[in-house]
């Protein structure tokens, strides 16, 4: 592996016979890597399994378990447990996670919380390995004193308003997952997709898509070039996630410098921060009639003596898509994915280190005008070192340190139908970030000072003439919460500095030379009031600069894939916004709704506009980068009703016209009106339910751009768990697109030769074991 990461850039240059040796190096290292390191993996995690087995033989045992919500299957915090109705107990995490030391015995376990009913459990502790405890609590009406409901509301509506918006996790994330993040996702409020055939496939929210919206696993940036073009595969696998998770709000500084657009973290969990008790872990499969896909997938978690390790791996393989009007030619996927984690957890924190591999090959469909008769295909292949600590203090203001730092080595080929490259893109990445995690005003934890940095080199090759460029950013963030007369805030401010230095080659023209730094400073701040005990009001104040990226900067030249001559624009300044969001939400025990409205102003909203123009030499329209005077305004509801213990209601609907404000035309790839409905009937035996797509018609397009039409679609789905002492047993069967409807997804760049997937059955079976 580190024999290709250091393969030599020279070879990188345009025009160079090196490509035909590249390939046959990556095949050759593929052959070593299937062939040495997934058999000495193999043996490795049978080693620990066995070892993990032998060494557990502790007069006390170590009860796990974890407490969830009925009706939406998210964990609960603050949960009281108490043992055999004695003052002994714990207290479940933010994870709704507890641990309880018992010897052998019988025990009662009871479970206390505000706004729950009560819940006992009898366990009994035995020589043999007592299993994770997973417990369900049901929402009641609160028969509290009034002062007590407030104050442990108050601690909690932020929260509460999050979840209720952009959170998947448990039998939810199961049920939607599908092919892509973006399909997982799209059914969330105010999500939509970008796509240009099923595998690259990318979340837009509110109408902001690219470096706008930011993808995180276990709260680091993902680094691929997903944001960069609609052919640019997202180089994450969501199968074995724990939990995804839109952030929003002042929040997002932490992340990213744009606080309008929204960052989506994917929880794994790859580098445990806890020491496990025992092994546990996930096996899967997944399969979809519409493709002929499959995916097999398994993950794992071992107490290794002190240390805990974490195993992953995913195969993912499908063929050519069937819409309701024919197959979609060159459409197939063929992705692996392997992760290994090892981290020393303590009392204190924990250090630990994590690699992983992401390797794709997949088509883009031709046949259309601009488009390549046999369509593209593209080879991505993505290493990622992670390294990660966090410590914990007693003192009374520092509460804790956590430092990251990641290493990515991205390579991506696009080749002709012929099997000639005509794209190719490499680059090596280093990011580094420090959090203090502070207490202040009497509360825990709530001030984080973050300082990050990162190092981007990225060179390409084949026929784009973008010239070579590395970027050097430095970032130092601010966040706070607080409570002022029962309203609280979150504030938060980040600068970034940004440096771009390109290197010209004997293609480029002399102006591409131009180097640019940038300065860019951000801030938000959100209060919130509670106007009753069960609504809660409040709004979003924020003001943005995000700097432009590599490629609206400098590119230049043909991209192969895309189907596009891309030029950047080496004038660009920093894309400047002001944002202001109102929002309400009413919570009770059975029903749930929120409703927020933003206004959003870019005085520089930076895109690739069709310019309606042709590139004579490939005949490929001319995409150029731009800033413009732009608008979005939105509306978003989300309702969620129990109608009683057994049926649930869902309805989620957004919307948002995006207005050039310079020419007074709509803004390109704006997300039509939609709602998402869907109904839940939950039995003991077999949980069934449907859902309901309805997307209305998007007739405000830019210039040379194409309406679409309107449509509705309707799918079916039933779940089966299956409990025993050691292991869960899930199993969905859903049919997507009942009726086989004929339904385009306006974002999608080739809507106008197919329309999305037809009818399809796909089946979904995870069993954990523990």
């Amino acid at each position: 592996m580190w024999i290709f990461a250091r393969f030599p850039f020279p070879c990188m240059s345009e025009g160079s016979n090196c490509f035909a040796l590249i390939r046959s190096f990556r095949h050759r290292m593929r052959v070593f890597y299937r062939r040495y390191v997934l058999r000495f993996t193999a043996f490795i995690l049978v080693f620990v399994v066995c070892f993990s087995a032998i060494s557990a033989s502790d007069e006390t045992r170590l009860l796990e378990g974890y407490v969830f919500d009925h009706k939406t299957q998210r964990t609960i915090d603050n949960v009281d447990i108490i043992l055999d109705d004695d003052a002994v107990g714990t207290t479940t995490d933010d994870r709704g996670r507890f641990v309880l030391r018992l010897s052998q015995g019988v025990y009662r376990l009871s479970f206390f919380r505000v706004g729950y009913g009560l819940v006992s459990r009898e366990i009994r502790v035995s020589d043999e390995k007592v299993p994770i405890l997973y417990v369900e609590m049901i929402a009641r009406e609160i028969v509290a004193d009034t002062i007590e409901v407030v104050a442990q509301s108050a601690e909690t509506r932020f929260e509460e308003l999050y979840e209720a918006t952009g959170v998947l996790s448990g039998d939810e994330l199961q049920k939607k997952y599908s092919l892509t993040l973006a399909e997982t996702m799209k059914n969330e409020i105010g999500v939509a997709i970008r796509s240009m055939g099923p595998a690259p496939a990318r979340p837009v929210i509110r109408g902001l898509s690219g470096d706008r919206v930011q993808i995180n696993i276990d709260g680091m940036e993902t680094r691929d070039l997903s944001a960069t073009s609609a052919d640019h595969a997202v180089t994450l696998e969501p199968f074995n996630s724990e939990r995804l998770e839109i952030i929003r709000g002042p929040r997002i500084l932490l992340h990213t410098a744009s606080a309008i657009g929204g960052v989506i973290n994917v929880v794994k969990q790859k580098i445990p921060e806890y020491h496990p008790q025992r092994v546990s872990g996930s096996v899967g499969a997944y399969g979809e009639t519409v493709n002929r896909g499959y995916l097999s997938a398994a993950g794992i978690t071992v107490p290794v003596g002190p240390l805990a390790l974490y195993a992953e791996t995913t195969y993912r393989n499908t063929r050519d898509v069937q819409t309701p009007i024919g197959r979609l030619v060159n459409t197939p996927i063929n992705t692996r994915t392997h992760t290994l984690g090892l981290s020393y957890p303590t009392d204190r924190g924990y250090i630990g280190a994590s690699f992983d591999q992401f390797d794709t090959q997949y088509g883009i469909p031709g046949g259309f005008i601009g488009g390549h008769p046999n369509g593209v295909d593209l080879d991505i292949d993505r290493r990622v070192f992670d390294g990660r600590a966090a410590f914990h203090f007693d003192r009374q203001v520092l509460s804790s340190v956590e430092m990251d730092f990641t290493r990515t080595f991205y390579h991506h080929f696009e080749y002709e139908s012929s099997g000639s490259i005509g794209s190719e893109f490499l680059f090596h990445d280093y990011r580094g970030d420090l959090k203090l995690l502070m207490n202040t005003q009497d509360q825990t934890r709530n001030t984080v000072l973050s300082l990050g940095f990162g190092h981007h080199n990225l060179k390409l090759g084949g026929f784009v003439f973008t010239p070579p460029t590395r970027e050097q950013c430095a970032s130092l963030g601010l966040y706070h919460e607080f409570i002022y007369r029962d309203i609280e805030f979150q504030a938060a401010a980040r600068y970034t500095y940004a440096d771009f230095d390109p290197r010209p080659t004997t293609r480029s023209i002399a102006a591409l030379g131009v180097g640019r730094t940038f300065h860019a400073w951000s801030a938000a701040i959100s209060p919130l009031v509670n106007i009753t005990d069960q609504l809660t009001g409040g709004f979003n104040f924020s003001r943005s600069q995000r700097e432009p990226t590599i490629e609206e900067l400098y590119n230049d030249g043909p991209h192969l894939a895309a189907y596009t001559f891309e030029v950047g624009n080496v004038n660009l300044e920093a894309e400047t916004s002001l944002g202001f969001e109102v929002f309400f939400h009413y919570l009770q025990p059975g029903f749930d709704f929120v409703l927020s409205g933003y206004w959003n102003e870019f005085d520089t909203y930076i895109a690739p506009r069709n310019t309606g123009e042709i590139n004579f030499a490939q005949l490929l329209p001319i995409y150029a980068a731009d800033g413009v005077a732009a608008r979005f305004l939105g509306l978003e509801m989300h309702l969620g009703w129990r109608l009683n213990t057994r049926l649930n209601l869902e309805l989620n609907g957004s919307y948002v016209r995006g207005e050039n404000r310079d020419e007074h035309l709509p803004l390109p790839e704006m997300p039509p009106l939609k709602f998402v409905g869907s109904t839940t009937y939950q039995h003991p035996y077999l949980t069934v339910g449907g859902t309901a797509e309805f997307v209305a018609g998007q007739e405000r397009v830019d210039i040379f751009e194409d309406s679409t039409d309107g449509y509705a679609v309707f799918g079916v789905y039933a779940q089966r768990d299956i409990n025993t002492n050691h292991t869960r047993h899930s199993i969905i069967i859903s049919l997507d697109n009942l009726l086989d409807t004929e339904y385009r997804n306006h974002l999608s760049r080739i809507r106008s030769v197919m329309p999305e997937t037809g009818r399809s059955v796909k089946v979904h079976y995870k069993m954990f074991f523990f």
